[in-house]
């Protein structure tokens, strides 16, 4: 009896780090580590928006496509589809725009908005201030996100994931070695990796088309987050 109470004593003391089970074939050793390591993105993909307001709805949706033409015109030329540069459309909508009319105290139709919605993916990160400007000059008048990615994340998140390997091994030793036992073969194993960058949200109007100075966009760097979860059998 005193024998159990000490095992389960010394597994609730080492839980944070990592997890001890003995049994009478022997046992196991389960622990995880993580690892993150930082990157320079090659790609961004930039989410614009027209917006359109008319009266009737034919009236909205005709504005908005002559103006979305336009645009879709303007980033062909900025975007070098060989190189792997794309342009999609993210969403569409038409809908009634109502106002609230104290008098009648009820909602008044006063008109309709259409909304166009196009995705550029374009991997000069240093002309993304002008595509930019040049989509607002174009007609779009809500950039609605930037993000920045890797385009070739599984090479990198392999040394990621490495690190965090190496590291839940050292951790394993440590606690194998507090616990009076010694590490065996793995019993199993899993990973995971994923990028984490910030995404740039927000909105430019149209009053950006007043600014002489081009869009200053920083990609920074992205973070690649990885994790690994490792049992190892004990002798």
């Amino acid at each position: 009896m005193n024998r159990i109470t000490i095992l389960i004593f010394v597994c609730f003391l080492f839980v944070p780090a990592g997890v001890f089970a003995a049994g009478p074939a022997g046992g196991t050793l389960s622990i995880s580590a993580s690892q993150s390591g930082f990157y320079q993105p090659d790609t961004a993909e930039v989410g614009l928006t027209v917006e359109t307001t008319q009266k009737s709805a034919d009236k909205a949706a005709v504005e908005n496509a002559r103006i979305s033409q336009k645009l879709l015109g303007t980033l062909k030329s900025l975007i070098n589809e060989k190189a792997g540069d794309s342009l999609n459309t993210s969403g569409y909508s038409l809908q009634p725009v109502y106002k609230w009319d104290d008098t009648q105290k009820k909602s008044i139709l006063t008109g309709y908005m259409a909304t166009n919605g196009i995705m550029v993916k374009i991997h000069k990160l240093d002309q993304i201030g002008r595509l930019i400007d040049e989509a607002i000059a174009a007609g779009a008048n809500r950039v609605e996100s930037i993000n920045f990615s890797i385009a070739n994340e599984t090479k990198d998140c392999g040394q990621v994931i490495t690190e965090a390997g190496a590291k839940a091994r050292a951790e394993a030793q440590a606690l194998a070695l507090s616990l009076g036992v010694k590490l065996g073969r793995v019993k199993s194993a899993s990973t995971s990796c994923g990028a984490y960058q910030p995404a740039f949200r927000g909105e430019m109007m149209l009053a950006a088309k007043a600014q002489k100075e081009q869009t200053p966009i920083e990609a920074g760097q992205t973070r690649l987050n990885a994790s690994v979860d490792i049992t190892f059998h004990i002798r």
